[in-house]
């Protein structure tokens, strides 16, 4: 077996980083949530351990819109459970009477999925990264990038880094992959990069044209994370900017506040393209009860990054995703990659689910 890899690390979009102040801060994906099961009994099979964040991932705290109660809250998220057809932008006119509660929620889901809501599916709804509630989350011990290291020093010398593949010949028994100026015949492959850069690759034959279609319709969220050493650990915490799009979060262990910003409105609001001062000074804002720290804040952006271009996958009405179509395989070459996981699409657990898939391909 040989895994050619593009970046110089392995992880792609899960990527941990320790602070100064010896914080461990996730640059990409976060948070375990509940029906991860995927991924909890990978953690368990790599020997990690998870640890419990105490940030109620699901019961952010809105600040700075319209007048809200709990009460509202909690009605507007029951509301939303059968939200019907058209887009959720729709669905919460129609479903949401509170003005209030209506803005806290299009906020929260705007946040989680990147994405402007007037182009999404209210089918998105009932997916996992919108869900509301004060259910735990979790974190692997370490960051969760250790899951992919994990993996990655059981190949050994399989495992090629900064090695970007160029070119696939497949056909029904087997594929010649050219990556770096080397060719590798082998009877099966799975290709696990976003869809913009499957489609890059040249492919002979080329894609078939239900496959080239699926991945072109791909319509990527956009995101950026900050994060803020803390002089010292504050009690977990999740509290959500209405109007700028974002929230804040402390937990167990971290000295550090964390923010994360989503859709593309929200990241020219905070203008993160031109570094992370403005940004800095909402969460300060908004969490004046922290402690910060002296020392420049961490910015992390992906629509900017050349591997990734972008968060994760949006169900979009614009440009639907075709799950059976991006999951099916070609010839011997198998997909996986968040974006082709179905209902689980831009979580960790999809990404792992598809991965999970895909190897069951090859082996049959």
């Amino acid at each position: 077996m040989t895994v050619f890899e593009a970046r110089d690390r392995v992880g792609g979009r899960v990527h941990s980083r320790r602070l100064d102040n010896g914080a461990v801060v996730e640059l990409g994906a976060e948070f375990v949530l509940p029906g991860y099961d995927a991924l909890r009994e990978t953690v368990a099979r790599l020997r990690l351990q998870l640890f419990e964040k105490g940030t109620l991932y699901g019961d952010r705290k809105p600040r700075d819109g319209p007048p809200v109660t709990r009460d509202e809250l909690v009605a507007a998220a029951s509301g939303l459970r059968e939200p019907g057809s058209g887009s959720i932008a729709e669905a919460l006119e129609r479903l949401v009477p509170s003005a209030g509660a209506r803005e806290a929620v299009a906020a929260r889901l705007a946040v989680s999925s990147g994405y402007e809501l007037e182009d999404q599916d209210a089918s998105a709804l009932a997916e996992g990264a919108a869900g509301f509630g004060d259910f735990p989350s979790h974190g692997v011990v370490g960051g969760n990038d250790r899951i992919a290291l994990s993996l990655a020093d059981r190949l050994g010398g399989s495992l090629r880094t900064s090695t970007a593949v160029t070119r696939v010949v497949w056909s029904a028994d087997g594929v010649t992959v050219r990556a770096g100026g080397e060719e590798v015949v082998a009877a099966a492959c799975i290709v696990a990069t976003p869809a913009p850069h499957a489609l890059e690759l040249e492919w002979d034959p080329p894609l078939p044209q239900w496959k080239h279609e699926a991945l072109a319709a791909v319509r990527y969220g956009q995101a950026a994370k900050l994060f803020l050493p803390l002089a010292a650990s504050a009690p977990p915490s999740q509290t959500l900017s209405v109007p700028l799009r974002f929230w804040t979060w402390t937990q167990h262990g971290v000295e550090a506040a964390s923010s994360f910003a989503g859709s593309p409105s929200a990241l020219e609001l905070l203008e993160v393209d031109h570094g992370p001062e403005r940004w800095a000074d909402a969460v300060r804002r908004l969490r004046p009860d922290l402690d910060y720290a002296d020392g420049p804040p961490l910015l992390q952006t992906w629509h900017d990054d050349p591997w990734a271009r972008g968060a994760y996958s949006a169900r979009t009405l614009s440009s639907p995703l075709d799950d059976e179509a991006l999951a099916r395989p070609v010839g011997a070459v198998s997909f996986a990659g968040e974006h082709t996981a179905g209902e689980w699409h831009a979580l960790m657990e999809g990404a792992l689910r598809s991965g999970l898939r895909a190897a069951g391909e090859v082996t049959r």
